[in-house]
């Protein structure tokens, strides 16, 4: 693919492309936007080729909407000129949903209202805040939004509601898709909705009956498929972000309805979200952690349940190649470098409303884990400080890993999820599968709560032949994840181009046939479908 490159590093560019930026579109866009509002340069759209996944791709312009008006403007041109616009906030995105060879539309520097409302109870928001400002603007009245990833001080809301982002103590049931009470969003033909306002229900229903009688035909026809409607059920039983949420037809009965919660992680692929209104969470004040260890993954994966019935808010898992990964740290605690090969840790925290809520669910939690065989663990502890400093070991995985790569290589972050009672064996099946594929710096860590496991690889993607390992290696893994495991290939980081050509092979050809899903080439080049308006 002219202009591709992979990976943030050992990237390489075809620079003819690069520099053959003679755009109709780039053209007329400049008829509209202001200079300090579009940008064209080469080394402009260089600086806009990448998100913070490995795919990068070069666009034809970035601009930088501040309307709706100007939304339904770039829709409109971008039909005229037959090409693609991507939305793009914070950029944190994985998995390739923020890069386009399109027009690419940066949210970030606009779309930034947030107001809580109704007492904190409910909270309105653009898709250019931070998930951090939207907690902080919460935090007055004890609350804060449902999705936690660890990225939300960076990531936005535009990004967090397409992917339907959770994160640590979100779980399958605080995501944006069930936290979410209005939404406002344009359809690729430029016509916007407001679910808040009654009135747009009889509007859909009559203006675009099209549309709202091909959803409602899609609902009967998943309805009935038995099968199906199983299916999809029990796929959402864990974290799952693989293709629309086709649970949107089981839930909700009228068209609009069902339209805005498909919207939330369809990753722009469906429509441009304007504003949202969500549904907020209590911010626990009083909170207990400690850090746990076991003699290997599986035996810390069988103590998930029953800390699970404890009442734990979160549940971390770190194997001993994760916890190598942060063990340098200046605030990592010395015993880290001492633990055998194959012991693995869970972060544990507790949180309650009130100091006697969670001193009474400690010592009961403490009696529950007594059966545990730990080789090591630390005092739960509700001081700030240290509570800190072990997020911010979890947290600091990623940046760690990334750092210590081999030069030429890309961090790749993979997202999966399993049911928890299969988690041990799953994480010694990844483990064997990076020993075949000669990833031996790989690390697995994740919300063992709810069977989501992350695992980082580094690869080089500077050849074909690199390419190809790594296909091969994604291959070997949808097989073990979705045929052995049956779980999620991607769990809360959306499906990108990464999970695109596994959406078939993860949901059956009836879930296929129902949405018009095909699977897509499986060649390994990006695929230009997710975050886009064709």
């Amino acid at each position: 693919m002219p202009g591709c490159c992979h990976g943030p590093a050992g990237k390489y560019y075809e620079y003819d492309a690069l520099m053959k930026k003679d755009s109709p579109i780039a053209e007329e866009l400049a008829l509209y936007f202001p200079t300090e509002r579009l940008k064209t340069r080469p080394i402009d759209l260089h600086a806009y080729s990448s998100d913070a996944g490995f795919y990068s791709l070069i666009p034809q312009a970035i601009v930088f909407p501040a309307a709706n008006h100007e939304i339904q403007l770039l829709l409109q041109l971008a039909k005229k000129h037959g090409t693609s616009i991507t939305f793009r906030t914070a950029g944190t995105s994985l998995s390739g949903q923020a890069v386009t060879e399109g027009v690419l539309a940066d949210l970030s520097r606009n779309w930034s209202l947030v107001r809580a409302e109704d007492k904190g109870t409910l909270v309105r928001v653009q898709p250019g805040v931070t998930g951090n400002v939207v907690n902080h603007t919460l935090r007055t009245y004890g609350r804060k939004i449902g999705p936690d990833p660890a990225s939300i001080n960076a990531a936005m809301m535009g990004g967090i509601l397409s992917n339907n982002s959770s994160g640590m103590c979100c779980g399958v049931s605080d995501n944006s898709y069930h936290t979410l009470r209005f939404i406002k969003f344009i359809l690729p033909n430029g016509i916007l909705f407001d679910t808040e306002d009654r009135d747009e229900y009889r509007r859909f229903e009559t203006e675009y009956a099209f549309l709202s009688d091909g959803i409602l035909d899609l609902k009967q026809r998943v309805l009935q498929d038995a099968s199906l409607t199983a299916k999809i059920r029990d796929k959402y039983r864990l974290k799952n972000t693989v293709g629309y949420g086709l649970n949107a037809f089981l839930d909700f009965d009228h068209p609009l309805d069902i339209l805005a919660h498909l919207i939330i992680g369809a990753e722009g692929t469906l429509a441009f979200i304007a504003e949202a209104v969500l549904a907020t969470i209590p911010d626990k004040p009083f909170k207990s952690s400690a850090l746990l260890f076991f003699d290997s993954p599986r035996t810390a994966c069988e103590a998930i349940p029953l800390l699970k019935r404890s009442g734990a808010a979160a549940l971390e898992f770190m194997d001993r190649a994760a916890l190598r990964s942060i063990e340098h740290l200046s605030h990592a605690p010395a015993f880290l470098k001492t633990l055998a090969n194959q012991v693995s840790a869970i972060l544990c925290e507790y949180q309650e409303e009130s100091e006697l809520a969670l001193d009474e669910r400690l010592a009961a939690a403490t009696l529950l884990m007594e059966p545990l065989s730990f080789v090591h663990k630390t005092a739960f502890t509700t001081d700030e400080s240290l509570r800190a400093g072990y997020w911010k070991l979890r947290k600091g995985m990623y940046p760690s890993v990334a750092a210590l790569r081999e030069r030429g290589t890309s961090v790749m972050l993979e997202d999966i999820a399993v049911p928890v009672n299969r988690l041990g064996e799953a994480i010694a099946a990844l483990q064997e599968l990076f020993l075949r594929f000669n990833y031996h710096n790989a690390i697995v860590f994740g919300h063992a709560k709810e069977g989501n496991l992350h695992f980082l690889v580094s690869q080089s993607v500077a050849a074909d032949e690199d390419i190809a390992v790594f296909g091969a290696f994604n291959d070997a893994l949808a097989e073990l994840v979705i045929n052995r495991f049956g779980g999620s290939m991607k769990a809360e980081h959306g499906t990108g181009r990464q999970v695109a050509p596994y959406v078939e092979a993860e949901w059956g050809g009836a879930a296929c046939h129902h949405e018009g899903i095909k699977e897509t080439d499986r060649s390994r080049q990006p695929v230009e479908s997710r975050g886009d308006f064709k």
